[in-house]
């Protein structure tokens, strides 16, 4: 792999081919989810001292994925699962390539590895909490925004697959539309002169192992440490993937029943907050408790919680139930 990525002249250099853009893209992919799990871990050790965490976890992940994604950037040109697979980024300016990314570009890549990834989960979540039915009238501009933003995915998927096209055949010297948009191409990267692990563990044997050593042995170690958990969480994907279509429901016990707590009986066929018959079955589904629909609405809007358990809710924890 090294050997193709040793020549880049004026405009020629290897492509990588669309399978290796693919897995590296997927290997990324898998960063966010895994830190999200750790967060959510951490946080369900201690509610009362963590909580925030959880709170925080986007901007935790941000500070987190620029750190690294700005590691690779400036000491291999590439980005983290780039590096992975043994590619790197080039550069081009009037049609001519410039190996190493400028400070100007570094920043522009930065900006597409990490922040612009940060804002399409705020808008995932702003769409996943948002129920157009309720909006307010000052609340409008959340619907034009998802609107605007759902036609904008759209429009780049289409132009995803056109790009990957012109690449396949040829035509086009970048794999992704961010790439082109910036002016940045992937070859193969060339064999790494970094002094490995190995050899200054061997300075520390011969008695020159210095400060400085120590701390270069910490860096690698944290580095190398990342990308074996990055290897894995691809092989557990894979396993994953392997059972999962093998894996049937219906092959698990049935659960027996959950005991009716005492106090929930004196609402058996009863809405809690009116204490008639519901008016449109609504459960909420972190407490199980049955409503009627305008009752609970209601409550969430002024409360936010369960008017019996006190526990927090909002309008995507409501199930309608549909009974004859």
């Amino acid at each position: 792999m090294a050997e193709r990525g040793a020549h880049l002249t004026g405009t020629a250099f290897a492509k990588p081919s669309i399978f290796e853009i693919a897995a590296q893209k997927s290997l990324a992919a898998t960063l966010e989810p895994a830190a999200r799990k750790i967060i959510t871990l951490l946080a369900s050790v201690n509610p009362d001292k963590y909580s925030w965490v959880y709170r925080w976890s986007d901007e935790i992940y941000l500070v987190f994925i620029a750190s690294l994604q700005n590691y690779y950037l400036k000491n291999y040109s590439a980005s983290f699962s780039e590096t992975f697979y043994g590619l790197k980024r080039i550069l081009f300016k009037e049609s001519q390539i410039i190996s190493d990314l400028d400070s100007k570009h570094l920043k522009l890549s930065l900006i597409i590895l990490a922040l612009l990834p940060y804002l399409q989960r705020k808008i995932k979540k702003l769409e996943s909490q948002t129920n157009e039915h309720s909006m307010t009238h000052k609340e409008k501009w959340k619907s034009h925004l998802l609107q605007g933003y759902k036609i904008t995915c759209a429009l780049k998927e289409i132009l995803t697959l056109y790009q990957y096209l012109l690449y396949l055949s040829n035509r086009s010297k970048y794999p992704t539309i961010s790439l082109r948009l910036s002016s940045i191409s992937l070859t193969y990267a060339s064999d790494n002169e970094e002094i490995g692990l190995i050899e200054l563990l061997k300075k520390l044997g011969s008695g020159n192992f210095g400060a400085t050593d120590g701390l270069e042995v910490l860096r690698l170690s944290i580095v190398r440490s990342i990308e074996v958990g990055a290897f894995f969480l691809q092989f557990l994907q894979w396993w994953n993937q392997e059972h999962y279509y093998n894996f049937s429901l219906t092959t698990l016990p049935i659960p027996p029943p959950p005991q009716i707590p005492d106090y929930a009986k004196q609402y058996k066929g009863i809405c809690p907050v009116c204490r008639k018959t519901p008016h449109i079955h609504t459960a909420v589904a972190s407490s199980g408790f049955v409503y009627c629909y305008q009752c609970i609405l209601l409550e969430i809007r002024k409360h936010k919680k369960c008017p019996v358990t006190g526990y927090p809710i909002d309008e995507d924890d409501l199930v309608r139930l549909y009974i004859q």
